[in-house]
Formats: structure tokens, C-alpha cells, sequence
């Protein structure tokens, strides 16, 4: 799961929203198949190992070499923000630019401290790689009287606008992503309509987009009588209350035959509430993010696809959104990492067993140094 907009209250009542798409339960007509057929098409596309063709303007990141970057993180001690600081570390030191990540621990307070350190200490950059700027609105401020960026990371989408009043922005591809596992369900399904029970995460920033992008999807892409139910699960609560919510949704409505998490960290938990209350239905998981062990599921049979994220490419473009912004040259719109769209096709090339990243070839670091000027 990737960086989370933590809201000051959530709670994990089941939300039954809107269905998409007509009433009719038929399903499987010309018109439908053809539909399914045009998703295929375009899940196959997305199978293919990402390109580096088009990573943006040339720049010269040797004018930076002595300056320094001040990362803070929402918890600096969490394993999932730890290994992506030091894949950035080790990314700007490749440019001679030092990284330094302040020891954050999830409070205000601590945000607060990081962003003034890095003031006192003349940063180059300031990165928020977790905290959200609408909380830190003075200390952003004082940064840009100081002149030093403050550039968020993997928290907008990047189809949208980005957040107001900040120039440079890593991005993320969270719709892009939600429309492509929906795809994928409605072409593993064959032309029927997809019931699909959406489990959104409603305290995390992605999470309206990307279930306002599967529904539309659906509606637009999928076949006639296609429809949603859609829970919520805040992060707390996953491994507690997910595969209840899971069985009782499917118990409820045995139709179901699709699940689709936004976060692929909850298909652990959804997955045994599949096997509990539709062990005998053929109910797979469709989901975004690349985590190993939900790559491993793949090979199980219990989840379809995870349409995967590679952590050290990311690092790469955050590193260049950072630059960009050292350097005052224009950003790129919408700056994000690509996708691979991971099926029991090419699972295997993710490893055995899975490793992060793995799977998206090995050509983006030489291509970044070349755009970089540095090789």
C-alpha cells in the first residue's frame, strides 16, 4: 500500500454505494463480449515491460553536487518508508547530492521540527513523503520565504491537479491503475456482468478517485447489469475486520464474483473470507500495488492480477522531480513512475520468490544518469 492520507477519524462500517451500469443480469451478448474483448486488449498491452523512452527534458544535475535533500517521513522507523529513503539516499548520491531523512515519528509536532531543520541547515529540497502540506501550512510557507521547495511524494494522482499552492509534486498512478485491474476483471470474466465488491480504504487520499475510476469503468467498459457494492476498511482494521466484511458482502449478495481491494495488502485478509463464505464460487481478487507476497498469491490462483508499482523506480523519479525543482526548470505534469500489469503469464519474471520490483527490467537506472547528464 502506498503513501496513506491519514484522516483524524475512520470507521469501518459496510457501505453498500451505487450500482453501475442497467438491471439486467443477462450478460454475455455480442455487444458485452466485444467489451470484453476491448478490455483484454488493453490488460495485454499493460503486461509488457515499461519503457524508458520518454522520462522528460535533459538535465544537469552536476550543478547540485554538494547540496543536500531533507526527506521527511510520515514514521521514519516504519519498514515501508525506511526502504524507500534509502532508495532515494541512494539515488541522490549518485548526483553528489546528500540525503538526509529526519527521524519523524507520525506526530505534527515532529513534521514540524523536520521541515525547520532542514530551513536552518539551507536545504536544497524538502521532501514530504508521507506528511500531508495541508497541515503544515506555516512551515511550508517558511520555506518557500527561505527558498527551498517542498515537493510531496506519491500522494496525488496523476491524472489530477496536484496539491494547491506547490509547484513540483512526485505523482502516482492510482486511477490508472484501478481502471486496468477493472479491465482485467471484466475481461477474465468473459462478457457476463462483473459484480464486484470494491473494499476502499475512505482515510487514505487515493481511495474516492480510484473507487469513482472502478465504478466508471464499469459502467462505461463493462458489461450490461454490471454493479458495485463497495466497504470500507481503514488500515487499523484490516486484519481484524476485513474478512468479516469480505464474508458478509459475499453471504449477503451471491452474485458477487469479483473482489476488488485498492490496496493489494488487503487481498490476505479478503482472501479467507472469499474461502468462507464462496469456496465453492469462483471469486478472484483484482487488486494494484506489487507488495511479493500478493504476487505470490497469483501463483495460488487466488488473486487474477495486481497491476505492480516497481519502489526503486519511483525512487528515481522522485529524485528527478527533486532535482528539477533544485535546478528551477519546469516540472514535468503529472511526474510518475509506470505500471506493470502482473498475471500468472509473467508472475515468474517477479521472481521465485517474488521480489519488489522485480519484473521491470534493467534499463531505467543507466536511462535516468544519461537524462541526468551523469553517464
Amino acid at each position: 500500500m502506498k503513501k496513506l492520507r491519514i484522516a483524524a477519524a475512520a470507521t469501518s462500517a459496510l457501505l453498500f454505494l451505487s450500482a453501475c451500469g442497467g438491471s439486467s443480469e443477462a450478460g454475455g451478448g455480442e455487444a458485452d463480449t466485444a467489451k470484453a474483448e476491448a478490455a483484454k486488449e488493453a490488460v495485454d498491452a499493460a503486461k509488457a515491460v515499461p519503457g524508458t523512452d520518454d522520462l522528460g527534458e535533459p538535465i544537469d544535475v552536476s550543478k547540485l553536487e554538494g547540496e543536500t535533500i531533507y526527506s521527511i517521513p510520515i514514521d521514519s522507523k516504519a519498514e515501508f518508508y525506511s526502504v524507500g529513503e534509502n532508495a532515494m539516499k541512494a539515488v541522490a548520491e549518485k548526483a553528489g547530492v546528500e540525503y538526509k531523512t529526519f527521524p519523524s515519528d507520525g506526530t505534527q509536532t515532529s513534521f514540524q521540527q523536520g521541515i525547520q531543520q532542514a530551513i536552518n541547515a539551507d536545504a536544497g529540497a524538502i521532501l514530504l513523503n508521507g506528511p500531508l502540506a495541508e497541515t503544515l501550512g506555516p512551515q511550508i510557507d517558511a520555506a518557500k520565504k527561505a527558498g527551498i521547495p517542498v515537493i510531496p511524494l506519491h500522494l496525488s494522482d496523476s491524472e489530477g491537479e496536484g496539491t494547491p499552492g506547490l509547484e513540483y509534486e512526485a505523482f502516482a498512478p492510482f486511477n490508472q491503475a484501478a481502471r486496468l485491474f477493472t479491465q482485467y476483471a471484466i475481461a477474465d470474466l468473459e462478457g457476463e456482468p462483473v459484480h464486484a465488491l470494491v473494499i476502499e480504504v475512505s482515510e487514505t487520499g487515493p481511495s474516492e478517485g480510484m473507487v469513482q475510476t472502478i465504478q466508471e469503468t464499469l459502467e462505461e467498459e463493462g458489461p450490461e447489469g454490471s454493479t458495485t457494492t463497495v466497504i470500507n476498511a481503514p488500515v487499523a482494521q484490516w486484519s481484524t475486520q476485513v474478512q468479516g466484511l469480505v464474508q458478509s458482502a459475499l453471504l449477503k449478495d451471491p452474485k458477487i464474483n469479483a473482489v476488488l481491494p485498492i490496496y493489494d495488502s488487503i487481498a490476505l485478509y479478503a482472501a479467507p473470507g472469499i474461502a468462507q463464505a464462496a469456496g465453492g464460487r469462483d471469486v478472484k481478487i483484482y487488486t494494484f500495488n506489487g507488495t511479493p507476497a500478493i504476487l505470490k498469491m497469483i501463483k495460488d490462483g487466488s488473486v487474477a492480477v495486481n497491476v505492480a508499482e516497481n519502489p526503486d523506480w519511483v525512487a528515481y523519479v522522485n529524485m528527478d522531480v527533486a532535482f528539477r525543482a533544485m535546478l528551477g526548470v519546469d516540472p514535468i505534469p503529472g511526474e510518475t513512475g509506470p505500471l506493470r500489469l502482473i498475471d500468472a503469464s509473467n508472475v515468474d519474471e517477479t521472481g521465485n520468490p517474488p521480489e519488489s520490483g522485480k519484473g521491470f527490467g534493467d534499463e531505467y537506472p543507466d536511462a535516468y544518469l544519461e537524462l541526468w547528464g551523469l553517464a
